[in-house]
């Protein structure tokens, strides 16, 4: 090969890893101090979204699949005989009018849900469910469904406490004081050690009518409905639950021990939908559907009465802020409930009033047909159970094989959201807490007996006890920021908790887990980002619908880059933007997409700093989505600075790439010489000394010139 094309190639080869450098550099700077930065394939404009199309799918029975046909009857009932069981849903509010228009036909009511436009009738003919139909303002006659009641390690594995492992959320300041959870279940012995001093207010929902025939105590005595009736567990399943939320841990002797509940501060409003009798589903009941009635009655009960200024109770304990839910309501309809069921409905407007609902999702393991009735709910907090291993490493955590697996039954609205249940889970599995009995020595489980010398024991498994354990870590947060509604402490809890599983509906949601939701709830990340919201002075503005979330952050290399993505549930998203240690507001730069995006389809916003514009040490970086002046959950990451610092030391692009063409061309000359032969080199140094010899020849003939004198 002729030696010159040899060269030429070699040069050109070394030469080639400059055209990269030479370019200009793949960040460029966006504002004047230098600090933002916008990489290649970026843009300052938000991506176009398309519109959504379930904003407002209008009145729930024009589109409930729990009656296909449209004739107003639930599909459960309408090859039933003899006699149902049934209630009446209206368009409207029940008046006074409904009541005698019913009672004309023939019907007594036995209650009203005033919350849901409801009556409930207890027994008629199938044959009259077509009538009732009829009855005008009447949308729909639903049946019916059945009552299913559905740690030391618990408490520290959801962080709630600390541990060797996790901070804690009590490290921050709160313990539940100042809320009230409504435990609605088989009644409370609060006389229980670990829970002296929690009872605010109390109501029996069964046994509230003396003069009820089917009642089992019916002529014991008038039993106030003002919240001052203190009800009793003849069960267990209350008092263990209610451990769970809030135990101090107290054991008879005084000792401490370990059994506490995640809010050990938070007090108690005992409502009790079980019996005298201990009853629970198929006991002690004259007839199942009556715990049907008084699951309803409860819960209308609260939702009248969580403003109350209990009798007896300091004012930082008036009111309902949290209702507890360890049971559901079965579904005679395959599929489950859709949540258009008169108890998921009342959930939902429990929810609406400002009273945060913590729901079980119930045991029916990986194969259930759908979920039952409020569980369903679908502004509710549904909860699915783990299986912690009795290890407060989470690392090792599994679903619990019990537990129900969502999604729920599509409800007909279009809106793909609300049927992703479970929303959170938390530890369900081989729980001890609060003794409400069993059988050692001295415990008594019977009404009027002495719950005062009970211990903790293990109580079991189920989605039960993952509830609780919830509703204690939801009164954490209530107490770290009251201003909180139900909705958006429910996106608290989502967005914090920690993920599990591959999503199970990516086209809908990038995190939400049919086992999990959107993951095991994480007490102190809850607390630590409620907080933040107050001491801020953003709750007010905060839009559960507009989603926001980080996928990664690179601080290192001489470059911050905090990468997220965000997306509309109900809208577009306006844009997103960033603050540096509670600084103004600026705009995030955006990943380029062609043409509009679908709706809930994430977009990609970046945040792209320079360190060496950041004083040295460590900073905060909060970004934040935004909507009609509402904002998202706020991302918040640490970042670190070096202006200042002994690293900050900077070489313009334009010096590095003219060293580096130095070193190559050297390297490159280098390489010319050893493709040289011996002879050629020699030829080269012999004609170079010639030359050498020339210039010196004629350098002293020009010194040799004789001077010229004057003429």
């Amino acid at each position: 090969m002729d030696t010159k094309a040899l060269n030429a190639v070699l040069c050109a080869f070394l030469l080639v890893p400059l055209a990269g450098s030479v370019a200009p550099p793949p960040l460029s700077e966006i504002d004047s101090e230098g600090l933002q930065l916008m990489g290649q394939g970026q843009q300052t404009t938000v991506p176009e979204q398309v519109a959504v199309s379930w904003a407002n799918p209008g009145p729930w029975w024009e589109w409930t699949s729990l009656d296909i046909d449209r004739n107003g009857i639930h599909d459960s009932l309408q090859e039933k005989s003899g006699m149902v069981w049934v209630g009446l849903s209206y368009s409207r509010e029940v008046t006074m009018s409904d009541h005698e228009v019913l009672k004309s036909m023939g019907f007594e009511v036995k209650m009203e849900a005033h919350s849901v436009d409801a009556v409930l009738l207890g027994q008629v003919k199938s044959s009259d469910l077509t009538i009732l139909s009829q009855v005008e303002g009447v949308v729909m006659v639903e049946g019916y469904g059945t009552i299913e009641l559905f740690g030391d390690i618990q408490t520290p594995a959801v962080k709630a406490r600390n541990s060797t492992l996790y901070p804690g959320a009590w490290d921050l300041g709160v313990t539940g004081r100042g809320v009230n959870i409504a435990l609605t279940d088989t009644g409370v012995d609060n006389e229980h050690p670990g829970l002296v001093g929690k009872f605010v207010a109390g109501y029996d929902a069964v046994c509230y009518n003396p003069t009820d025939p089917n009642c089992v105590l019916a002529g014991f005595g008038f039993r106030p409905t003002d919240g001052t009736f203190d009800p009793d567990d003849g069960n267990q399943h209350g008092t263990a639950c209610m451990g769970m939320a809030s135990a101090t841990g107290i054991e008879p002797d005084g000792s401490q021990s370990n059994f506490t509940g995640s809010a050990p501060d938070a007090k108690l409003v005992d409502v009790r939908i079980g019996t005298d009798l201990g009853a629970g589903p198929f006991e002690n009941y004259l007839l199942e559907q009556e715990f049907y009635e008084s699951a309803m009655n409860g819960i209308q009960w609260i939702i009248d009465h969580k403003d109350d200024a209990w009798q007896g109770a300091s004012e930082e304990d008036y009111g309902i802020d949290i209702i507890s839910l360890s049971w559901g309501i079965t579904s005679h309809e395959t599929g489950g409930s859709d949540g258009t069921d008169m108890h998921s409905r009342i959930l939902d407007e429990a929810m609406e009033e400002g009273v945060t609902v913590s729901v079980a999702a119930g045991n029916s393991g990986p194969d259930n047909d759908g979920l039952s009735g409020m569980g369903s709910s679908s502004l509710s907090v549904t909860v699915g159970a783990t299986d912690d291993m009795n290890t407060i490493d989470r690392s090792d955590d599994t679903v619990a094989s019990y537990s129900s697996r969502g999604p729920r039954r599509d409800n007909g609205d279009g809106n793909p959201l609300d049927e992703l249940k479970p929303e959170i889970s938390a530890p369900g599995t081989n729980i001890i807490q609060a003794e409400g009995c069993v059988t050692s020595d001295g415990c008594n489980n019977f009404i009027g007996g002495d719950a005062s010398q009970n211990t903790y024991t293990g109580r079991g498994s189920g989605t039960s006890y993952a509830t609780p354990a919830v509703s204690g870590v939801i009164a954490l947060v209530i107490e770290a920021n009251g201003n909180l509604t139900p909705l958006q402490i429910k996106e608290v809890l989502k967005q914090t908790a920690e993920r599990r599983g591959e999503p199970s509906a990516p086209e809908v949601d990038p995190y939400w887990n049919r086992d999990f939701g959107w993951g095991m709830v994480d007490a102190r990340a809850a607390v630590s980002l409620a907080l933040h919201l107050d001491e801020t002075g953003q709750t007010e503005a905060v839009d559960a619908s507009l989603q926001n979330h980080l996928l990664n952050l690179i601080d290192s290399n001489g470059t911050i880059n905090v990468t997220g993505h965000a997306w509309g549930q109900l809208g577009s998203i306006e844009g997103v933007e960033f603050r540096i240690d509670g600084g103004e507001w600026q705009d995030a730069t955006y990943s380029a997409v062609p043409g509009e995006i679908g709706a809930l389809t994430p977009f990609m916003w970046h945040v792209i700093l320079n360190p060496t514009k950041l004083s040295e040490g460590s900073h905060q970086i909060e970004v934040r989505a935004m909507a009609e002046g509402a904002f998202s959950l706020p991302v918040l990451v640490t970042v670190h600075g070096t202006a200042g610092s002994a690293t900050d030391f900077s070489v313009p692009p334009i010096v590095i790439v003219g060293i580096l063409v130095v070193f190559v061309i050297w390297v490159a000359s280098l390489a010319l010489v050893r493709l040289r032969s011996d002879g050629e080199i020699d030829s080269l140094i012999s004609r170079l000394r010639k030359e050498d010899d020339s210039v010196v020849d004629e350098v002293l003939e020009a010194e040799l010139i004789p001077e010229q004198g004057p003429e």
